[in-house]
Formats: structure tokens, sequence, C-alpha cells
């Protein structure tokens, strides 16, 4: 399916149904380190961005890939846990939503002490 809107509101219509469980930011988290939340959603839109079709010389379609990546304190040990609770919560939504992503599981991040889970998918939007 080819938007008429940039990425990051792209990511926002895949997963707002969420927002009322899981806390998202587009492209940046931006609390203090002691209110970060236990888990949550991190948009990403166009990690890489390229042109898809031209007409008269201009890119008419765009290609974004972009992420959503979730990020939840502490390790992931079971299929109980919140972080693969919630990473469910994500894949059903895009599923039912018919996105085409694929999964890549960043595993435990030392520096911030947290288990990351990202679904990259590709976005194809009027430029």
């Amino acid at each position: 399916m080819i938007y008429n809107k940039e990425p990051i509101l792209i990511l926002w219509d895949f997963v707002k149904e969420l927002k009322s469980k899981i806390k998202i930011y587009k492209e940046s988290m931006d609390e203090q380190k002691d209110n970060v939340p236990d888990s949550y959603i991190l948009l990403r839109s166009q990690v890489s961005d390229s042109t898809k079709v031209y007409g008269d010389g201009k890119s008419c379609i765009r290609l974004a890939n972009c992420n959503i990546t979730l990020v939840t304190k502490g390790y992931a040990e079971d299929t109980t846990d919140k972080h693969n609770i919630n990473k469910k919560l994500i894949k059903n939504c895009l599923t039912n939503k018919d996105v085409d992503f694929r999964e890549i599981n960043l595993g435990y991040n030392d520096s911030n002490q947290s288990t990351e889970h990202t679904f990259s998918l590709e976005v194809e939007y009027i430029g």
C-alpha cells in the first residue's frame, strides 16, 4: 500500500491502539532516567529512505525502512514476562493490519539493562 503521509504517522497508525497498554514514543524517548517506563515502544521512521518511483525527474514515491522497537527493563526470561506479552501484542497488532514485517531479537542491552526486540518494515509513501 502507498500512503499519503509521513512514515512516522504511518507507524503511529499501526500501533496507536496499544497506547493504553504500552507507552509509545516517536523517534526518541524523552523521559528522565528515573521515569523510564518498564516497557515501551520506540517508533523510528526513515532509518533509511530511498526513491521508489520517479515522475518528471523527481521522486514521487519513496520507500522508507522503519523500526518499531520494544524495550523492556530486565531480562526476558520466559514467555509470560512483560516483554514477551508486549511483543505478542505488537505482533498481533501488525498482523491484524496485514503489515509485512521482519522480527529481530536484539537481546539484552547491558548499557540500559533492558531487553529489545525490533519489528522492521518498509513503508511506501508519496514524497
